[in-house]
């Protein structure tokens, strides 16, 4: 890891958790975002990059596969992480 790939700690502690849901395809904790606590409060103090995630969630089929990619800390607190849903 270089100097500009880190992060702080809220800001992990928010993508292992949300990776965690998507990954497990329980996604009414990420619907219900803002009760769930700090860590997401920090990591999205404003929606509207983060809203576009549930839209392509909702439209997984049961039987597709989730794939995360392109996950790396930048800068402390801004995540890219990438979904891809099915083959």
């Amino acid at each position: 890891m270089n100097d500009s790939e880190y992060g702080y700690d809220w800001a992990i502690e928010a993508s292992e958790k949300m990776k965690a849901f998507i990954r497990s395809g329980d996604h009414a904790p990420l619907i219900g975002f803002r009760s769930q606590g700090t860590a997401f409060d920090l990591a999205i103090p404003t929606p509207e990059h983060y809203l576009p995630l549930l839209y392509a969630l909702a439209l997984k089929e049961e039987n597709e596969e989730v794939t995360l990619f392109n996950d790396k800390a930048v800068g402390g607190s801004l995540t890219m992480t990438s979904v891809k849903i099915g083959v």
